[in-house]
């Protein structure tokens, strides 16, 4: 369950948003359908979630690798 707070805003839970890959700056679309509000995504990204053991997990994309180095790499440069 969630609530509207002052300002007309709802908040979508973690696991919903994890779920869904939902991240800040994803579009959505707001419909009307009677007495039911419908929230749709506009546009995926390019790269999907998969789940395993709970954790999410982006799919192998053809044709790219990451090697444990390359993702070093990206963790350093992301912690300074």
């Amino acid at each position: 369950m969630v609530s509207i707070d002052k300002a007309g805003r709802i908040v979508i839970p973690k696991p919903v948003r994890d779920r869904l890959d939902l991240t800040a700056g994803t579009e959505l679309a707001l419909e009307v359908e009677g007495e039911t509000i419908r929230i749709d995504r506009l546009a995926r990204s390019g790269r999907t979630l998969d789940w395993a053991d709970g954790r999410p997990v982006f799919r192998r994309v053809e044709g790219h690798s990451l090697t444990d180095a390359d993702v070093r790499r990206l963790r350093d440069a992301d912690q300074r």
